[in-house]
């Protein structure tokens, strides 16, 4: 039998907070307890945090603090909801149903990451399967395979109160590919659930410290890498005006590089804007068979645009 829902009122840690939380035991007897937390709206820096649960361990009789993570590796927007879950022994850790969850760390995200956002996500609102499944479909809208994909939604009953925490990951999902994927609800609690909220992915960081590579045809390669906290929203490239296309988010408050290769090297002059304003005195040079460029994205949402790109 599920309990009822519980609201946070307090923020624990001025960097992040549990919105709500909820607790059931599942078919095994394990105490479960779901919710979701978020980024304060005062708090410039995107976070990492772990989830902490207060318990006793009945086998070692001693107070033990045991973490999760939420199943979004970063927060970056204000007050957006990311679901965590808890699965604990109830022989084992026989308080667990009456603690509540909280901030045990958050932290501001300073190394450089790329966190690419170029998928689209097609589902219902509303399950579809005898035991309350939601079915949707995964599209990858750019000419780079991504991987490691954590997909993830907020299960809630027909009050809106979250009753369950979902997930499912796919390994790899090629340029332009579709792929099917299944939220599955815990069978104990799958008559209450009424509709998915928050449904989004996460996708494996990006090594920053080498080039990305994107093949644009046999003999013309571009690479790319940030030196700040970036999402990549959308990138493609257009073989008819050979014209290659960013829509970045520089999640950091401060302004970051974008470091681009072109090879072979670029006989004609580049183009290159950042919405839609020409970038006059940019950082390019030629080395190693690479044109190089350096440009700086400021905070916030912007679109590059790289046009007259030579090579067959």
């Amino acid at each position: 039998m599920a309990s009822e829902s519980k609201s946070s009122s307090v923020i624990e840690n001025p960097r992040a907070f549990v919105k709500n939380y909820s607790t059931y035991n599942d078919g095994d007897n394990n105490t479960i307890i779901v919710g979701s937390v978020a980024k304060s709206d005062y708090q410039d820096f995107p976070q990492t945090v772990l989830v902490g649960l207060k318990t006793f361990n009945n086998i070692t009789g001693s107070n033990e603090i045991i973490t999760e993570a939420p199943y979004n590796s970063i927060l970056y927007k204000d007050n957006e909801p990311f679901p965590f879950k808890f699965k604990l022994n109830s022989t084992v850790f026989l308080d667990a149903v009456n603690s509540k969850p909280f901030i045990f760390e958050s932290r501001n995200v300073s190394l450089p990451i790329t966190k690419l956002n170029t998928f689209k996500l097609d589902y219902p609102v509303l399950p579809q399967g005898n035991h309350k499944e939601l079915y949707g479909n995964i599209t990858n809208t750019s000419p780079i395979q991504l991987n490691n994909i954590t997909l993830f939604a907020i299960v809630n009953d027909r009050n809106s109160t979250q009753i369950d925490s979902v997930k499912t990951v796919i390994p790899h999902l090629k340029p332009y590919e579709t792929l099917n994927f299944t939220f599955i609800p815990d069978p104990v609690i799958e008559n209450r659930v009424y509709f998915y909220s928050c449904v989004g992915g996460d996708v494996d960081d990006m090594k920053v410290d080498q080039f990305q590579i994107i093949n644009i045809s046999s003999s013309k390669v571009l690479g790319y890498k940030f030196s700040s906290i970036m999402q990549i929203d959308y990138i493609d490239y257009n073989a008819t005006n050979n014209q290659f296309v960013f829509k970045i988010n520089n999640i950091y408050p401060y302004p970051g590089s974008l470091s681009l290769q072109l090879m072979p090297i670029q006989v004609d002059p580049l183009n290159v804007s950042i919405d839609g304003l020409p970038i006059e005195n940019m950082n390019a040079r030629n080395s190693d068979n690479k044109t190089l460029i350096g440009l700086s994205i400021p905070q916030g949402t912007h679109n590059v645009t790289i046009s007259n790109i030579s090579g067959e």
